[in-house]
């Protein structure tokens, strides 16, 4: 089997060719070619220099349009380098610098041409600078594609798992808010629940009281109604008894008047009664008293004869008058008497009459200030429950507000509770699939953790080669290694240095 190696060359028949044809290369080739062809002259023994390069390769990349593809810089764009690195250039100095730089003379800046400026070196030896074979270089591109695709890998892995410990992190929070957010929400929704239920209770009572107020204002106003009719009544009737007991007055006083006239009259009729029977007496006493003297022997016969004489003139004398006015005056007075007691008795019932019209008229007044009081009282009552009345359809009508306000609270409540309950689940199921998510990027990582091991051993079973003219595509594989090797967590790459020690 042969054991010779092709050499990498630049292709082109003159130098400015292969110059041309090196600045074509991507930033990181040129620096890798760089790196070789100078590597006893700058680099083996500096590392700082290394690093330097490391850097400014890198720099060229982030202000490159065409990124790690890119190869050169425009004006514009070399100017800021320059500014980035510290060597800020005036407008003349850096199209002299340029001029000096721009070997190609295209206006651009390659990084071939910038590091054949700053180091001083022949481009033309450069360009012919002994490179590492073309199967190493495979084997060496195969190892910088695999360092590249466990750095994506790595990276890809770590952002993944550190964006699904976060999403994860927040999910819980989140989850954990949502629940306690549906504990509040449930419990607002009892709250509501009972409040409508009071309010409900509280409606109920006020409408019951409703309904008592206007019963017992439909029976106060019955009680005012009748109480108005029967003072009315009572009024109308201690009217007309105190027209009947006027009447009845004025009856009494005209028989009392009658039968004052009565008696006076009965009186004057009896005093000339006893007038004619006192005369009438005195005549017979007279008759008498002679009769006895005419007849009494004591005395003498003149004495005698006189008396018997008077006698007989008082005999002759006419008594018929007096027997008449004696008959007369003694019907009258009967009749008077009669008259008399008649009248008293009439005065006596008109009296009587008038005093029970009076007490009738009286129990009448009496009756009507009743009234009066029990249609005031009724009024009041009446006045009372009307106001009772109103006020219990205000407190009804504020009870049936309430209970509307409670039970839209108690839907919103509910629509909150609901709400919560379901954004609680929704915060679960996100909890359960962040957690699911960090898994994988767990997982993922283990796959980055293997293609590390694996871009580990290619890079050691090829920097354990003679080195050759290949000093510098090394070292920048290895660099490339340790930069990939920032993206593993701590942890994996604890795993990886205890399995290169075994």
């Amino acid at each position: 089997v042969s054991t010779h190696h092709t050499m990498a060359t630049l292709p082109g028949a003159t130098d400015i060719d292969k110059l041309k044809a090196l600045s074509a290369k991507t930033f990181k080739e040129q620096a890798i070619w760089f790196m070789n062809g100078e590597w006893e002259e700058i680099f083996s023994k500096d590392e700082k220099a290394r690093e330097q390069l490391w850097t400014w390769t890198n720099i060229f990349i982030e202000l490159s349009p065409k990124k790690a593809k890119g190869c050169e810089l425009n004006e514009f764009d070399a100017h800021r380098f320059l500014e980035r690195i510290g060597e800020t250039l005036s407008v003349k100095d850096m199209r002299e610098f340029l001029r000096t730089v721009d070997i190609d003379f295209n206006k651009l800046v390659s990084l071939t041409e910038y590091l054949v400026s700053k180091y001083k070196v022949s481009w033309k030896d450069l360009v012919h600078a002994p490179q590492d074979d073309e199967k190493s270089k495979r084997e060496r591109e195969a190892a910088a594609q695999a360092v590249e695709d466990a750095k994506q890998k790595a990276e890809t892995a770590r952002e993944a798992a550190k964006v699904a410990r976060e999403e994860e992190a927040k999910a819980v929070k989140s989850a954990k808010l949502a629940a306690e957010r549906e504990l509040v929400a449930k419990s607002e929704e009892k709250e509501a629940k009972e409040a409508e239920q009071k309010s409900a209770e509280a409606k109920a009572a006020a409408e019951a009281v409703e309904a008592e107020a206007k019963a017992a204002e439909a029976v106060a106003k019955e009680t005012e109604a009748k109480a108005i009719k029967e003072e009315m009544e009572a009024k109308e009737k201690e009217s007309k008894l105190k027209q009947a007991e006027e009447k009845s007055l004025s009856v009494a006083i005209a028989a009392k008047a009658a039968e004052a006239e009565s008696k006076k009259a009965a009186e004057e009729v009896k005093a000339a009664l006893e007038k004619v029977l006192a005369e009438e007496k005195k005549y017979e006493d007279k008759k008498a008293s002679l009769l006895a003297t005419s007849q009494d022997m004591k005395f003498g016969i003149v004495k005698r004869n006189k008396a018997a004489n008077e006698l007989d003139q008082l005999k002759s004398k006419p008594t018929l008058g007096l027997q008449t006015a004696k008959v007369t005056l003694t019907a009258a007075e009967k009749k008077a008497s009669k008259a008399a007691k008649k009248s008293e008795k009439a005065a006596a019932k008109a009296k009587e009459a008038a005093a029970k019209i009076t007490a009738a008229r009286e129990a009448a007044e009496d009756a009507r200030k009743s009234a009066e009081q029990a249609r005031a009282t009724a009024e009041d009552d009446a006045a009372k429950a009307t106001a009772s009345r109103e006020a219990a359809e205000v407190a009804a009508k504020s009870a049936a507000d309430a209970l509307a306000v409670a039970s839209e609270a108690r839907a919103k409540a509910e629509a909150s509770a609901k709400a919560a309950e379901e954004a609680r689940e929704k915060a679960d199921e996100a909890k359960a699939a962040a957690e699911k998510a960090r898994k994988e990027a767990e997982d993922s990582l283990g796959a980055a953790e293997a293609a590390f091991g694996e871009a580990e051993a290619k890079l050691k079973e090829i920097l354990a080669k003679p080195t050759g003219s290949a000093a510098g595509a090394n070292w920048w594989l290895q660099r490339e290694f340790e930069e990939a090797k920032k993206y593993m967590p701590k942890s994996k790459l604890a795993k990886l240095a205890k399995k290169g020690k075994k």
